[in-house]
């Protein structure tokens, strides 16, 4: 009954995850000696140079050799280049890959608020990553798709949530897949609930007493050593002794910030604690670039862009020429037309400094590189074309997606660039990255190949009708389930459910319609997130169900009549 329970999704829904029987993971060897070349291919050996006809060779996880007259070796496995394109494989520079969001209980209020336990507080910079990390979490072979094959990964909540790790995005199991360990102290302005510190200026408040705090705890374990006979033992506190490595200077602070007072209170905070900082998930830079300039702090932008409006042609004529009124009530009715107008224009003009937010930091010369924090994988290469489109070249752009991360992580002498001797991480497309005709082809990551399935059936330019109630039937190796799926349009946002028999209705989160594939996922904390992602005729749709508690499943589903 437990195996059953593995691989349905009607059965995850009814028992905890702890409680279903998987085998234990194998931590995971190098394959036996792969050796591949890459022939008469155009190759990106680092932003600015262009090699036009050159091969690569990999050879046991490394990048053995690259150049126009480099000769395929005779045991390798041969991929004719003639069209395609080798870039250095990306580095997430800042996201949870592999790491799902852990379960908490925002109903159950500390009986002290005022001084909640450390981990209700969000105070857990203990919390190590790697612990976290699941091969199988969706969000390591979506991000792999798309060209990444390193991410610094950091646990979700908590104005403290932890360590944070440097992981490839490959690997049976967690010890295989991790490069670096407590590689970085992941800070936030995440306030706890219902309890203290549940503001900005309380995090900083808390924050500045927990560093103090270390540092006292540092030297009275320092005078314990010298004289124990005259001195009480040290209390050990997890809290405070996870912070040792971050004052000691050896690890770094990431600290994300949502927008700029988040920016300045962190470069405040961090100047004033003597914090070797890290900004990230940075979405708006054109006030703080003077500060940034003066602290030398690097940044990690994200990639999650705002949506924009849909123009209006008539607008300008609408509001006589002037699309940002200083007037902005609406007087009557017969004013709200053009209200609304005039808000779209704002917050197009809004979304145009967070698109040309990364221009904004290069122009500064800030050091700076790119986030998957808070983005979703299907936005990530169109944003990526938006910020290119707003001005940043193609080069700075791949900059930021390879050879910056890589010298800000510490990663720069074994990644970054195709060069031999470095680790074999790359990215082999049919075009330019940039180009949204473009295809991935093959992803390597520490020289084992994947193969990026082409996406057979997909257009982007369909007009289809997701509307509706769908039944649908999911096939696993035991028994199939049935249920249905509904979903309604409001004003241009999709909504909707799902449900089978014996489980209930569940929420359809982040659902998205591009061209005909239709994407959302369910999460449950008996099962965590599954994702859904499938195309849509008329009246099918078939999906694949990809989750960490899950094997691949599949679902289709078929519209109902009116």
């Amino acid at each position: 009954m437990r195996f059953l329970f593995a691989l349905s999704l009607l059965s995850l829904l009814a028992l905890p995850a702890q409680a279903q029987d998987r085998p234990p993971l194998d931590p995971g060897v190098r394959p036996v000696t792969n050796t591949f070349a890459i022939t008469n291919a155009r190759v990106i050996p680092e932003p600015g140079r262009v090699l036009e006809r050159a091969t690569v060779v990999v050879r046991n996880g490394l990048i053995e050799a690259v150049g126009e007259n480099v000769a395929a070796p005779f045991d390798a496995d041969v991929i004719e280049g003639d069209s395609l394109t080798v870039y250095a494989g990306f580095i997430d520079g800042l996201g949870h890959a592999g790491i799902a969001e852990q379960e908490s209980d925002d109903n159950e209020r500390p009986r002290d608020p005022g001084n909640p336990p450390r981990e209700a507080a969000g105070l857990t910079p203990d919390r190590d990553a790697r612990t976290l990390l699941n091969p199988e979490d969706g969000s390591v072979e979506a991000l792999r798709k798309l060209g990444f094959t390193v991410a610094h990964a950091v646990p979700h909540d908590g104005m403290l949530a932890g360590q944070g790790t440097i992981i490839l995005l490959a690997g049976e199991a967690p010890e295989a897949m991790v490069l670096r360990g407590a590689s970085s102290l992941f800070a936030q302005f995440d306030g706890a609930s219902g309890a203290y510190p549940a503001t900005p200026m309380g995090i900083m408040a808390v924050l500045r007493q927990q560093v103090r705090d270390a540092e006292r705890m540092q030297t009275g374990e320092a005078l314990y050593a010298d004289n124990p006979a005259g001195l009480d033992r040290p209390t050990y506190d997890p809290t405070l002794s996870a912070l040792a490595p971050t004052l000691r200077g050896k690890q770094p602070v990431f600290f994300a910030v949502d927008g700029v007072l988040e920016g300045h209170r962190a470069l405040t905070i961090a100047d004033e604690l003597g914090l070797n900082l890290v900004l990230g998930g940075v979405r708006e830079s054109s006030m703080l670039t003077d500060k940034l300039q003066a602290s030398g702090v690097p940044v990690f932008v994200s990639l999650d862009l705002p949506e924009r409006p849909e123009a209006d042609s008539t607008a300008a004529d609408s509001l006589g020429g002037d699309t940002l009124p200083t007037n902005r009530r609406t007087r009557s009715y017969a004013d709200i037309e053009d209200e609304v107008i005039a808000l779209n224009a704002r917050r197009s003009e809004a979304i145009d400094l967070y698109e040309r937010n990364a221009l904004t930091l290069h122009e500064a010369d800030v050091p700076f590189g790119f986030a998957t924090l808070d983005a979703k994988t299907g936005d990530i290469r169109a944003n990526l074309r938006r910020i290119v489109e707003a001005g940043l070249s193609e080069d700075d752009a791949l900059a930021a997606l390879t050879t910056t991360p890589a010298a800000l992580l510490g990663l720069d002498r074994s990644l970054g660039t195709v060069e031999a001797g470095k680790m074999a991480n790359l990215v082999v497309t049919d075009g330019s990255y940039f180009d949204e005709e473009t295809s991935i082809r093959f992803v390597f990551v520490d020289g084992q190949r994947f193969e990026v399935d082409a996406d057979e059936g997909f257009d982007a330019e369909a007009e289809v009708v997701v509307t509706g109630t769908w039944d649908y039937r999911v096939i696993s190796d035991q028994q199939p389930m049935t249920g249905t799926m509904t979903i309604t349009d409001d004003g241009g946002s999709l909504s909707g459910t799902i449900n089978a028999q014996g489980v209930g209705t569940l929420t359809l989160d982040d659902l998205e319609l591009s061209g005909n594939r239709l994407s959302f996922s369910v999460t449950s904390d008996a099962f965590g997130t599954i994702a859904f992602s499938g195309l849509v005729t008329a009246d099918t749709y078939d999906a694949e169900m990809t989750g960490a508690n899950i094997p691949p499943l599949t679902l289709s589903a078929t519209r109902r009549p009116e």
